[in-house]
């Protein structure tokens, strides 16, 4: 079902994934510079949580790799930036497992960069253009978010497996709105938690924004 990367297609990825962390290292800086004791042991147990969710890797048809993302809890927990670093530890934990699509580097740009990157578009244009309150947070930010960040993953498999000429291009085209679904569930139900229970673990939610009681529902 599946197709291999031509080898010379792997140096631009490793590239651009240098380069996409190149430019997130000042946010993790900044991340754990300011971050107390408690917000580290955040940052490492979400990040070796997400890396042991690619357990749960499926592989029913040969060469198709869908899992969870948490990408957007990631990214709407610690910001963009330091997101890119957890999800790396994810596609490293995808190498190990013999679960990794196309290697480290194209698994971390499908299914880590890539997806942080719909994540905080969408959470931004939905500060900017909606009220807020609870439900657009989590509605939006979270499980709409979700959802459109497991369909940009998808969707780029999708593509480049159509590009190589693989019958599994189908396969991910099938499974993406059913894959979406659960992400928007997973990360949804998530952050409700985290914000009711845990507001401060979360650097994207400000309860003087969305829980003020000044501000109407």
């Amino acid at each position: 079902m599946g197709a291999s990367l031509p080898g010379w297609a792997s140096w631009p990825a490793w590239l651009a994934a240098a380069a996409v962390l190149a430019r997130a290292a000042p946010a993790l800086g900044r991340h754990v510079a300011g971050a107390d004791r408690e917000a580290l042991r955040v940052l490492v147990v979400a990040a070796l949580a997400l890396a042991a969710m690619r357990w749960f890797n499926t592989a029913a048809l040969q060469g198709v790799m869908l899992h969870f993302l948490g990408a957007t809890i990631a990214t709407l927990m610690f910001g963009a930036g330091s997101a890119c670093w957890v999800m790396v530890l994810s596609s490293l934990a995808g190498v190990l497992m013999g679960a990794a699509w196309h290697g480290w580097a194209m698994d971390f740009l499908a299914t880590g960069a890539l997806p942080v990157a719909v994540s905080a578009v969408a959470s931004r244009l939905a500060r900017a253009w909606l009220p807020r309150n609870i439900f657009t947070y989590v509605m939006l930010h979270a499980f709409a978010g979700a959802a459109l960040a497991m369909a940009a993953s998808m969707l780029a498999k999708a593509g480049l497996e159509a590009w190589l000429g693989a019958r599994s291009a189908a396969a991910y085209l099938a499974a993406t709105p059913m894959l979406m679904f659960a992400e928007a569930f997973f990360a949804g139900t998530v952050m409700v938690l985290v914000v009711v229970y845990r507001p401060h673990w979360c650097r994207s939610f400000d309860d003087r924004e969305y829980l003020w009681p000044a501000r109407r529902m």
